[in-house]
């Protein structure tokens, strides 16, 4: 039996579309992913809370030239996710050491993984992998084309995000919309890791929408991602500032996504939640052979 020969490269930016694409082709041969799509992997990338001085450790394989596995940590060590493609399984074992080695902190390593993955799962048990009590839900929301209507309330206006010019009032209404204690930081630094969010390589702004009040602030945000060569969408990440909460704003601001990111071509959305509110507008449990799609912590 003739041995596969493959090569280890270390990640650096030329290589960031060939992950985006070995993700694409991957969420299309094996759904056990779809909660690390490369619409995930971009929104990592580019967040502020990315720690991207480790980026090096990221590593992917290569066979012929063709990216065929790869492994990196999630924002910063002790998560990590790893994939190979279909009929490069004999890399696994190989990837899932180099995560426990170059990933784990001083309180181990986790790994993602489909609860019906019962391979990955038995690999896992036995590299001593112990399931605990994180986890991710995956709703779909298929769509139709008739399920996109809503009302905003009197003052307030859907708009595209204006990425070249409201850098302050996208970080404003992240920094209160998810509730974060402390008064609104502004320094250099800081406004710099929210330009670089902004700088997403993929991000349309067309479908990134906000809703703006009579006196121009960002009340609330919708980021959704959608790349041709898929039929889906990603919703990440939604939020209002908590004075305008209850209104139906960011219903809204989902539906308006979604709507645009199906005419764009996008068949369904996915969103990682188990929020009655994503229920409330058609996501349904994602589910592959009836069985629900989770996402199971292990550590090592």
């Amino acid at each position: 039996m003739i041995s596969i020969k493959f090569v280890y490269k270390t990640f650096d930016s030329s290589f960031y579309d060939t992950v985006c694409d070995f993700l694409i082709e991957l969420s299309k041969d094996d759904h056990n992913h779809i909660n690390w799509n490369w619409a995930r992997w971009e929104w990592m990338v580019f967040h502020p809370e990315f720690d991207n001085s480790l980026a090096d450790k990221i590593g992917l394989w290569f066979y012929n030239n063709e990216m065929v596995g790869m492994t990196t940590y999630d924002h910063y060590f002790g998560e990590a996710f790893y994939a190979v493609k279909k009929d490069y399984e004999e890399l696994e074992e190989e990837i899932l050491e180099y995560a426990i080695t170059n990933f784990s902190n001083e309180n181990g390593i986790g790994i993602a993984v489909n609860i019906t993955d019962s391979h990955t799962i038995d690999l896992l048990h036995r590299y001593e992998f112990v399931k605990v009590k994180n986890t991710e839900n995956i709703l779909e929301n298929i769509f139709d084309g008739s399920r996109f209507d809503y009302k905003l309330p009197k003052g307030i206006e859907v708009r595209n995000l204006d990425i070249k010019n409201d850098l302050y009032k996208h970080h404003k209404v992240l920094w209160y919309g998810f509730e974060n204690d402390g008064d609104l930081p502004i320094d250099e630094q800081t406004m710099d890791k929210q330009k670089r969010m902004l700088s997403a390589s993929h991000l349309n702004s067309y479908l990134h929408v906000v809703a703006v009040n009579e006196d121009g602030e960002y009340v609330a945000y919708c980021g959704c991602w959608y790349n041709s060569k898929t039929d889906y969408a990603y919703v990440e990440p939604v939020c209002t500032v908590p004075q305008y909460r209850k209104m139906g704003i960011g219903k809204a601001l989902v539906l308006e996504a979604l709507k645009r990111c199906y005419s764009e071509g996008a068949k369904k959305a996915y969103v990682i939640s188990d929020d009655p509110f994503y229920k409330s507008m058609g996501f349904v449990q994602h589910s592959c052979n009836r069985a629900h799609y989770s996402r199971y912590l292990f550590s090592h």
